[in-house]
């Protein structure tokens, strides 16, 4: 089984539930490279009539009369130290005490009984970032064969991503030999090398100041239920 993480330029990338997985709530902290968002994608909204629905972020503001905010719902890390329970600890937080009460108030007359959030994990990659991703992959390569952008430019995305070891033949050229490399040092670092080598040949194959990587929504929590 599969957790598929999508970004920037239709970026997508199968990390396996088992095994070492490539948490990407990880890789900020671990390759000292990027930062660490969670974000809200949704509310479950229970009524006392038995019915429910659904409200994606993107329909918030326009529900709730709120001002525009291109930040409403997305919680950034402090540093790439921050643990990721924290910062999704604040998410939690936040939401309960701002929205949670709005959406109440909105729905008042259909008498909610339980609202619930469910968040994604983002990576972000700036440009300023690559430099840092390289050293951290370079770090995990042998000394002799060190990986540079300049190659990392002619790179074949998409090959590097749909590369099975079993069954494919490497080549340095296209990025399948670095694929490869990591393929077998998979247990290092929880697979995180892999999905750094692809997401940062992907964002500089298409020259991306900035590249974004969400995860699927895996996690939510009751925010408030009727006593």
């Amino acid at each position: 089984m599969a957790v598929i993480l999508t970004g920037t330029e239709e970026f997508e990338f199968a990390r396996r539930s088992v095994g070492p997985s490539r948490p990407p709530e990880l890789l900020a902290k671990v390759s000292r490279a990027g930062i660490l968002h969670f974000r809200v994608d949704r509310y479950e909204i229970k009524f006392a009539d038995g019915s429910d629905q659904t409200l994606y972020l993107e329909r918030l503001e326009r529900l709730l009369g709120l001002d525009e905010d291109p930040d409403r719902g997305i919680y950034e890390a402090d540093s790439v130290d921050m643990e990721p329970d924290d910062l999704l600890e604040r998410l939690y937080r936040t939401e309960e005490k701002e929205h949670v009460p709005l959406l109440r108030a909105h729905y008042e007359a259909r008498s909610p009984v339980e609202i619930e959030v469910h968040a994604a994990v983002e990576y972000r990659l700036h440009q300023d970032d690559w430099d840092d991703m390289l050293r951290f992959l370079n770090e995990r390569l042998p000394e002799e064969a060190p990986l540079t952008l300049e190659e990392l430019e002619g790179f074949d995305v998409g090959a590097m991503i749909a590369f099975d070891p079993e069954e494919g033949e490497p080549s340095r050229e296209d990025g399948t030999g670095f694929v490869m490399y990591f393929h077998e040092q998979d247990d290092e670092d929880d697979g995180l090398p892999l999905l750094g080598l692809c997401i940062l040949a992907h964002a500089v194959v298409h020259d991306l100041e900035v590249m974004d990587v969400e995860e699927e929504p895996l996690y939510d929590r009751v925010l408030w239920r009727a006593g």
